[in-house]
C-alpha cells in the first residue's frame, strides 16, 4: 500500500509539472528541428565517413530525411533508434577497458577506459542523436496529447 502511495505522489508531481499547451508543442517541435540540423551535420561529417560502406546508406537516408524536414514522425524515431544501436556497437568495438595496477590504491589498481579517436567521435554523434530522439518523442507525445484531449473530454 505504501509503495502505491509513493507512486501516486510522483505521478501527481509529474501531472502538475506538465502544462501542455499548443505553445509548448511548437517549442518541442522547434527544438527537434534545430537538433535535427545538428544531427544531419554530424551524420555527414562524422558518422557516414566512419561507418563501413554497408552501413553508410542507412545513415545517409536518415540525413536525407532530415534535409526534407521529415523529422517529427514515428518512422524517423524508429530509424534513429536503429542507427543509435549501430553506433553503440561501433563505439563498443573502439572502447577498451584495461586494468592499471597501483600498489597505493585501495583495490590494488583501477580500471582505465580507452576509446580510440573514431569511437570517441561516434560517441559524440550518438549523444546528439539521442537528444534528437528525445525531442522527437516529446514532440510526438505532446502533439498527441493536445490532439486527443478534446476527444477524451467529449466522450
Amino acid at each position: 500500500m505504501r509503495a502505491e502511495h509513493r507512486v501516486m505522489l510522483r505521478l501527481s508531481n509529474y501531472a502538475e509539472a506538465v502544462d501542455m499547451t499548443p505553445d509548448k508543442v511548437s517549442k518541442f517541435m522547434a527544438l527537434a528541428f534545430m537538433q535535427a540540423h545538428i544531427v544531419a551535420d554530424k551524420l555527414h561529417e562524422v558518422v557516414i565517413p566512419l561507418l563501413s560502406p554497408a552501413k553508410r546508406s542507412f545513415a545517409a537516408s536518415i540525413a536525407r530525411r532530415i534535409e526534407r524536414a521529415a523529422v517529427v514522425e514515428e518512422t524517423t524515431l524508429r530509424e534513429l533508434e536503429a542507427l543509435g544501436n549501430i553506433l553503440d556497437r561501433e563505439i563498443q568495438r573502439g572502447t577498451h577497458v584495461y586494468w592499471h595496477g597501483d600498489e597505493s590504491h585501495v583495490r590494488g589498481g583501477y580500471e582505465v577506459v580507452y576509446r580510440d579517436a573514431e569511437a570517441s567521435e561516434l560517441s559524440s554523434a550518438a549523444t546528439e542523436l539521442a537528444l534528437l530522439k528525445d525531442f522527437i518523442l516529446a514532440s510526438l507525445a505532446a502533439a498527441r496529447a493536445a490532439r486527443d484531449v478534446g476527444s477524451l473530454i467529449d466522450s
